[in-house]
């Protein structure tokens, strides 16, 4: 490790700039995923079928379709409307850094989507009858019963969603965001080095996936009452 800095020494500035993008291209993603994510939700559990179609299709295809067609969609087709130029649009679609947000954000919808609407279907349906029958109010029922719940369902798998986030935003350097892997591959292009910034890219991934999974497993340890008396 010290010889790998020491012959990064020049370009260190570069690579942790590009660090710092890719962790903010994560903050970002995963909270605007959710607020994305939390209507379609609702709207796959819903009983009306033009709902749930609604919420299945949008499921589908951000599931479905690759990130980098996404950001490329975003990047490169949404300019093409005619009358996205003209629009108050342009001004979020003419910065890549905002772009590679909204497409980042849209793909992890889709994947927290389906993670929000399996963990509220799951919750055991005789708690939710009980705290009626005990005079809950809906909204009472879902923050005392309902949300509980779907925390305790839904953190591990929200925990691999944001580790895909994580990993995700390396395809970001193809729309000119130097995030860590396009700052790797800038001192790539300036030094004929390989090995030496990718090694340093992937232990920088590998800290930040680390973290990331410590820390939900403090969040499910803390929303789990089992996990507690167990210790």
């Amino acid at each position: 490790m010290p010889d790998l800095v020491a012959g990064l020494g020049p370009y260190l500035p570069l690579l942790l700039e590009g660090a710092r993008t890719t962790l903010l291209l994560f903050v970002l993603t995963l909270p605007i995923g959710f607020l994305i994510a939390l209507p379609f939700a609702f709207a796959r559990n819903a009983r009306n079928r033009a709902l749930r179609g609604l919420g299945h299709g949008f499921v589908l295809f951000f599931r479905g379709a690759p990130l980098l067609v996404v950001l490329f969609l975003v990047y490169y087709g949404l300019p093409q409307v005619p009358g996205i130029r003209q629009s108050v649009l342009w001004f979020l679609l003419r910065d890549p850094f905002t772009v590679a947000v909204i497409a980042l954000s849209l793909n992890s919808a889709g994947f927290q989507t389906h993670i929000i609407a399996g963990a509220l279907r799951n919750v055991p349906a005789n708690e939710v009858e009980a705290a009626r029958a005990a005079g809950f109010s809906r909204p009472q029922v879902f923050r005392f019963i309902v949300a509980p719940h779907a925390v305790r369902l839904g953190i591990r798998s929200f925990g691999n969603e944001a580790v895909f986030v994580l990993k995700g935003t390396a395809v970001v350097s193809f729309i000119t965001v130097r995030d860590l892997m396009g700052a790797a591959n800038q001192v790539y292009f300036r030094t004929f080095e390989l090995v030496p910034p990718l090694v340093f890219a992937a232990l920088v991934y590998l800290a930040a996936v680390f973290a990331v999974s410590r820390f939900v497993r403090l969040v499910e340890w803390h929303a789990t009452p089992q996990l507690r008396r167990a210790r």
